[in-house]
This record gives structure tokens, C-alpha cells and sequence, in this order.
């Protein structure tokens, strides 16, 4: 009776993995159609030329690409999208750290503090960046009125280059700024308190618990941080839109607010260099995600 049980038991691993095809389908047809359709696509296009319409006409090879890395204005694109990316992640991370420390204990209202500094994680870019937009107007902006408080004359934040700049990097990280939070705090409330409480015990305080010991036991979620908020920030686009549409001088203007000029912004649509911008995209986000798992896997704690 029982004799037959391990090839009933291979039965139905057979009918198992013969399933799990049908299961995948679906999922593989959506990817197929909506991403590595279009990618292909994309890529074909980056290959070819524009007429006046807007229209793909003849291969023309490399030039796209070609003159993505001579243009200046180009290079200046990818410098400016490197910068936003670095300052944004590092502000974000940083200051998410800062506030998730005191509340790894519990204190007087700390469920206000937690809800407080998780609203933005609420937000959408649109309305992050449509908020500072008004904190940084020129005459009837926050920043500015504060300022004339006390007998001060605020700048032009956003109309000069270099404070332009800044002011997108700090809207991005306050926008990026709640869910690193939830995060590294559901990573600090985890600790074991043993360890901290014998770091305690052996002279570490202040500083240097974090440095040697909290930061080490928190880095898987940092890396997590890190790598989902670096390839945010290489696509960041609404938040250039809403408050300097690439101004002042191009200063402010990412890959993927080039890509969308060339494409849908005024003048004509030249749809095969910004399909070669969204390529160069593409493979900078990889590098860049290879680069932080092949330097920062080894520092990762995980155990």
C-alpha cells in the first residue's frame, strides 16, 4: 500500500513544475509587451534619424550616440544628473539616520515624531515639489519673508544656478526622506539590545556607538537605501519640471528631462537622440547599481 508512495511523491513534482510555466505566463506576456518591447524599440531608434515631422528615417549608426559624448552641453547634462543623485541620496540617508536614532527608544510621544517624519512618504513628487516651489519663490516665498524678518534680502533661489541646484537636490531628498525613515527605523527598533547595551558598558556612547556599532547592524538597510534611492535620483524628472524646467541655463536639466526635451518639448521632435539619451540611461543605471554591490557588498553586515 505504501510501497508506491515515492513515486506518487514524484508525480506530483512533475506536475508541479509543469504548472509553474502556465503560472509564469501571464506575468512574462506583461513583460514582453510593456518593457522589453519597448526597450528594443528604443534601441532601433537610437540608431536612426529624425526628419522635420518627427518622423525615424535611415541608420545612421553611431552618431546619435556619438554626439551625446562630444556635445558639451551633453556631458554637462550627465555631470548635472550625477551631482542631483549624490546630494539628494546622501541628504536623505543622512538625515533619515539622524532622526531614526532618538527613536529607537521609546520616548514621550514618539508616535507623533513617527508620524510626523514619515509624511512624506505621502507625497508625490508633483505635490513635494509644487510645495517648494512656493518656499522658494523670488518676492512671496517662505524662505524669503523669514529672511526679511530680520532685515535680510533673499537670494533668487531659484533663479541662479548654483542655488538652483541645491534647491532641487534638497526638494528630492525630503521627498525621498519619509521612506528612508520607516525603513532605517524598523531597522533600529530590530537591534538586539544586548549588544548595544554591552557597547554601552565598554565606554561606547554618543558618536561612537553609532559609528562602530549601530551604523555596522543597520548597513544592509542603508545599502537597500542606497541603491533603490541612487536610481531614483538618476531618473529625477518632476521635480526639475515643476520648479526650474531645466533652467537657469541648462543648470538644472537631468538625462530625463533631456530625453523628454528632445522628444515632446518645443521645437522639433527628435525622437532618435533622446531614444539614444534613454539608452545611455539605461546603462548608466546598471553600472552604477554594479559598481555599489561590487564596492559596498563586502561591508555589509549579515549576521
Amino acid at each position: 500500500m505504501f510501497g508506491n508512495v515515492p513515486y506518487l511523491r514524484e508525480q506530483r513534482k512533475r506536475r508541479a513544475f509543469g504548472l509553474g510555466p502556465w503560472l509564469l505566463a501571464p506575468a512574462a506576456v506583461l513583460l514582453l509587451v510593456f518593457l522589453y518591447r519597448p526597450l528594443l524599440a528604443t534601441v532601433g531608434l537610437s540608431f536612426r534619424g529624425t526628419d522635420l515631422l518627427g518622423n525615424p528615417t535611415a541608420f545612421v549608426g553611431w552618431d546619435n550616440y556619438r554626439e551625446l559624448i562630444t556635445d558639451p552641453a551633453s556631458r554637462r547634462v550627465l555631470v548635472t544628473t550625477l551631482l542631483l543623485t549624490v546630494g539628494s541620496t546622501v541628504l536623505a540617508l543622512a538625515s533619515a539616520l539622524a532622526a531614526a536614532l532618538p527613536l529607537r527608544r521609546r520616548i514621550p510621544g514618539d508616535g507623533v515624531f513617527r508620524t510626523v517624519l514619515s509624511v512624506p512618504f505621502a507625497y508625490s513628487a508633483a505635490t513635494a515639489a509644487t510645495c517648494f516651489a512656493g518656499l522658494f519663490a523670488p518676492s512671496v516665498g517662505t524662505l524669503n519673508q523669514v529672511l526679511g524678518w530680520f532685515g535680510l534680502s533673499g537670494p533668487g533661489w531659484l533663479q541662479s544656478p548654483a542655488l538652483a541646484l541645491v534647491c532641487v537636490a534638497v526638494t528630492t531628498a525630503w521627498y525621498e526622506f519619509g521612506f528612508a525613515f520607516l525603513v532605517l527605523l524598523a531597522a533600529l527598533k530590530g537591534l538586539p539590545q544586548e549588544v548595544l547595551e554591552a557597547a554601552e558598558l565598554d565606554g561606547a556612547g554618543g558618536l561612537r556607538l553609532v559609528r562602530a556599532v549601530i551604523v555596522p547592524l543597520v548597513s544592509p538597510s542603508l545599502f537597500f537605501l542606497a541603491v533603490t534611492q541612487t536610481v531614483s535620483g538618476l531618473q529625477i524628472f518632476t521635480q526639475v519640471q515643476v520648479l526650474t524646467r531645466g533652467g537657469p541655463s541648462g543648470s538644472t536639466t537631468t538625462l530625463v528631462y533631456e530625453l523628454y526635451r528632445r522628444a515632446f518639448g518645443a521645437g522639433l521632435p527628435d525622437y532618435g537622440r533622446s531614444s539614444a539619451v534613454a539608452v545611455v540611461l539605461v546603462v548608466l543605471v546598471a553600472l552604477v547599481t554594479a559598481v555599489q554591490f561590487a564596492s559596498w557588498n563586502r561591508k555589509v553586515t549579515t549576521s
